[in-house]
């Protein structure tokens, strides 16, 4: 079923692009749909705190997510109400129809390979937040299958700078229970809890003390997750 819906979102990304009937509003109508029907398959219970931190529209903004779970994206979706895109692995974008509609769906790639490569999509990202698109990263880069931080990458860090966005930080506390890094196998009825951290203002950093805008975002995480 999980594949049912999820080839039904792509083809509907699909055939209204072709037809050039694909707004941003239509993407995320359909991540919705596909996001709720996909919690709904595994009895997830999740509940949402903070958010009055989301800022109001008017500011470039970046989430930033714990990543710990195949569906960290659904439950992401499902939770915050807003428009945003991921940046996601490369080799996404290589699968048949599902790399298709990614791409009609603007959702960004990155290639963790080849490091000027990735350099270059950050920048592409960069160009999406200047126009307007909230963007969804994932600091620690792969899963954890634990549930607990791994170590931050630069790049969304570099990103957030550039644009002088505000990074909300964001964790979800317990979806590892529902599935963990590579393994899957799947638990159902577990409960879920999304949590919106205060932002993080980039204006009063610079390259230079980057590191410093990295322990502060990462320091908020932590101290959600507890």
């Amino acid at each position: 079923m999980t594949g049912a819906f999820t080839l039904i979102s792509c083809l509907l990304i699909i055939g209204r692009s072709i037809f050039h009937h694909l707004s941003m509003a239509n993407v995320d109508g359909i991540m919705k749909w596909w996001a709720n029907n996909l919690l709904s398959l595994v009895k997830v219970k999740t509940r949402v705190v903070g958010t009055t931190n989301f800022p109001a529209p008017g500011r470039r903004v970046i989430v930033m997510c714990n990543h710990s779970s195949l569906y960290d994206v659904p439950v992401a979706i499902a939770a915050l109400d807003t428009s945003f895109r991921f940046v996601a692995k490369k080799e996404l974008f290589n699968i048949p129809i599902f790399g298709s509609a990614l791409r009609r769906g603007r959702f960004l790639s990155i290639d963790r390979q080849n490091r000027s490569q990735a350099l270059k999509d950050l920048q592409q990202a960069k160009k999406h937040m200047l126009n307007g698109i909230t963007l969804w990263i994932s600091p620690e880069g792969t899963r954890s299958k634990d549930g607990q931080l791994k170590e931050f990458k630069r790049g969304g860090f570099h990103i957030a700078i550039e644009t002088k966005a505000l990074i909300v930080p964001v964790v979800i506390k317990g979806i590892h229970k529902v599935q963990a890094g590579d393994d899957l196998q799947l638990y159902s009825n577990q409960e879920v809890e999304v949590e919106i951290c205060k932002p993080v203002d980039t204006n009063d950093y610079n390259s230079e003390n980057r590191r410093e805008l990295i322990n502060q975002v990462r320091s908020r995480m932590l101290a959600a997750i507890g």
